[in-house]
């Protein structure tokens, strides 16, 4: 069991996380990368019978010119939310606010989770065209980093529901807090445990496999401890498979979304440890990057 762990601050925390979400945050910048987000955030908008915001920052506005009318620009508030709305024409039964506002991106989406209560947010991500693979990008990093709600980063164009679902865990309480989150907003889906560990001092140990199978069958130990007292598990008769491996995680979860046809990474943003002050760590920083798959980044609640 977890040193100092708290069952009726779990249990409050899982009150919390039980609810589906009422009001999703879409975070736009109308360009190709945020097509999948858009279609991931409309489906889940109707699934849940959720009412869906779209907001788009606009940047500093042109300057006047002497041009005749017809060679002008449309205003381009008007235009942003014309382009949004026509994006939407395919979301039939979905209620969707279209909020386009002048300022930074990160301090509209988090003013805007504020102000309309939303419960998630949903962007997508950059994509670095000469390396082939995903960008985060400062306004992403900096929601992840301070919003009080979870993050959606959606990276792989929907073809359904979510079905297959990995929880990352270091079985600290912000883990918890988003394995349980998954569990009361994807109850269709199929969700396991993965936790990958490491041996201190391994150079300095003469037989490195026997140390390895030892700390293995801890952090499995550890994992069903983890599972027992997380509300909401025992309760649901869901059965959690765990994966507990060594290596690098990072290298190991990438493998593990391949071989297994994952379409959703979910983790903590709070760690126990050195880290646990720093609300993204390195270690889920990295993965929020290398990750191919859509990655929901679940937040601690605040005591």
């Amino acid at each position: 069991m977890e040193r100092g762990y708290d069952t009726s601050r779990a249990n409050r925390q899982y009150i919390g996380a039980t609810m589906k979400p009422t009001q999703i945050l879409l975070a736009t910048d109308l360009s190709c990368r945020c097509d999948r987000a858009l279609d991931r955030a409309t489906a889940l908008a109707s699934e849940w019978q959720a009412r869906l915001i779209v907001l788009h920052a606009l940047g500093e506005p042109e300057p006047v010119t002497d041009m005749p009318s017809w060679r002008r620009s449309l205003d381009p508030r008007q235009a942003a939310e014309q382009r949004v709305r026509d994006d939407l024409r395919g979301a039939e039964g979905v209620s969707v606010e279209v909020l386009v506002r002048q300022g930074k991106p990160a301090p509209l989406i988090l003013e805007t989770v504020g102000q309309r209560g939303c419960d998630l947010v949903v962007t997508g991500v950059a994509r670095d065209e000469t390396l082939g693979r995903m960008v985060l990008g400062t306004t992403v990093d900096a929601v992840v980093r301070s919003a009080d709600v979870p993050v959606l980063v959606a990276k792989s164009r929907p073809r359904g529901p979510y079905r297959n679902v990995v929880v990352a865990t270091d079985f600290s309480e912000g883990s918890r807090h988003a394995l349980q989150t998954v569990l009361a907003w994807l109850p269709e889906a199929s969700v396991s445990l993965f936790h990958a560990y490491a041996v201190a001092y391994e150079g300095l140990l003469g037989d490195q496999m026997a140390a390895r199978e030892q700390v293995g069958r801890r952090r499995m130990e550890e994992a069903r401890d983890f599972l027992a007292d997380t509300p909401g598990v025992a309760g649901s008769g869901r059965v959690i498979p765990t994966v507990c491996e060594y290596g690098d995680v990072e290298v190991l979860l990438r493998d593990l979304v391949q071989a297994r046809a994952v379409d959703l990474v979910a983790l903590g943003t709070a760690g126990r440890g050195r880290l646990a002050s720093v609300l993204l760590g390195s270690v889920a920083q990295r993965l929020l990057s290398a990750i191919p798959v859509d990655v929901l980044a679940v937040r601690r609640p605040r005591d």
